[in-house]
């Protein structure tokens, strides 16, 4: 991987400081004398930063080529005990690089998407996992389990173990999957399928003139009567698979895709599980692009330049991080999230307007 490729990719509307988005900046040498990294200083707030500042590659002092193999890796959909076997490193690198990117590239495709025209609606659920869960005693296993009771109101099991109820229950997080005729995707974890969660999580991906196509569940026409949205629910109970153009049998055949793909990781952690989905989503709309060029866009979309990504607000608690006014209650907010630099974990900050929100990511996407 070249490094001009992903600085072009960083920069793609000029050289701006990626702290204070000033222009003012320069040329301050290279990152280190063995690397291609150059370094930059800004004139107006006095920080340094390099070609790959607010990306997931950021600090990280492997060489170069090394990324494209995590990237080929990524696309073969590898484990990270199969990366970090290949690549000679670290098991916990390997999966520190993986959400790094998988979190960056969700900010830029899921999060920044608008769906039109006609969109099919269907959930899926995945166990719900406490996958990679630790605590403080390591050797009374019975404290460990009282403990694990106390933070998440169940005593741990076996991974691979099925639910007790299929569908909607406690037990299953559900996914809805949105997919246009385009095969732009959109995959929402969701807290539950309640009518006020599909119509947070729902809305803001779709756009006004959009017909929906979902099986006949009533949450799904509560939310299209309120937001005036046209919906054509097929009852698939009584053998109603199509009503003339409408249906919703791509996004079952992609949950068929996505569910034999899931299985090498058996079972995911609940808290990761809206990275997988990106990635996924990402591979099966990509699949046709040939190797080599694959892993250069995967890595240059991931690194785009956003700096309502990477770096924090400084705004006070009860103030839209974008237009700082006041967020009254009841107002529509979204929930605006940012990717640590360190870990490249989530992190969330203050909420923000609804229509501030979708905005942004309109202007940055």
């Amino acid at each position: 991987m070249n490094i001009r490729h992903l600085r072009e990719a960083h920069f793609k509307s000029g050289m701006v400081c990626p702290r204070c988005q000033s222009k003012s900046t320069v040329r301050y040498g290279k990152f280190s004398k063995t690397s291609d990294r150059q370094r930059y200083k800004c004139k107006s707030c006095g920080r340094t930063f390099t070609d790959l500042t607010g990306t997931p590659l950021s600090y990280v002092k492997k060489p170069a080529n090394m990324w494209d193999e995590v990237a080929r890796c990524m696309r073969d959909g590898y484990s990270c005990r199969r990366i970090a076997k290949e690549l000679g490193i670290a098991v916990s690198t390997a999966f520190e690089w993986r959400h790094r990117i998988l979190a960056s590239l969700r900010s830029r495709t899921d999060l920044a998407v608008t769906l039109n025209g006609i969109v099919e609606a269907d959930e899926t659920f995945f166990r719900k996992s406490y996958k990679g869960s630790h605590f403080k005693n390591k050797t009374d296993p019975d404290a460990r389990r009282e403990e694990f009771f106390k933070a998440f109101g169940r005593y741990p099991r076996r991974h691979g173990k099925e639910a007790h109820k299929r569908g909607r229950s406690k037990e299953q997080v559900p996914v809805l999957v949105l997919r246009d005729r385009t095969a732009r995707t959109v995959s929402l974890v969701m807290p539950s399928m309640k009518t006020e969660e599909i119509s947070r999580q729902l809305l803001p991906a779709i756009g006004s003139d959009t017909v929906l196509c979902t099986d006949a569940y009533r949450g799904y026409k509560t939310v299209c009567k309120a937001a005036g949205i046209r919906h054509v629910a097929l009852n698939q109970n009584k053998g109603e698979r199509s009503r003339g153009i409408y249906h919703i049998q791509s996004v079952n055949a992609y949950h068929s895709r996505l569910k034999g793909w899931m299985e090498r990781f058996k079972g995911v952690a609940t808290k990761y599980l809206d990275n997988y989905m990106t990635w996924f989503a990402y591979i099966d709309t990509t699949r046709d692009i040939a190797s080599g060029t694959w892993e250069r866009r995967f890595l240059a979309m991931s690194c785009i330049n956003s700096k309502t990504v990477r770096y924090k607000s400084s705004t006070s608690a009860g103030k839209c991080v974008i237009c700082h006014q006041p967020i009254e209650d009841g107002q529509g907010s979204g929930s605006m999230f940012f990717v640590s630099h360190e870990t490249g974990e989530r992190e969330l900050d203050y909420l923000c307007h609804d229509s501030c929100f979708h905005a942004l990511y309109r202007q940055t996407g």
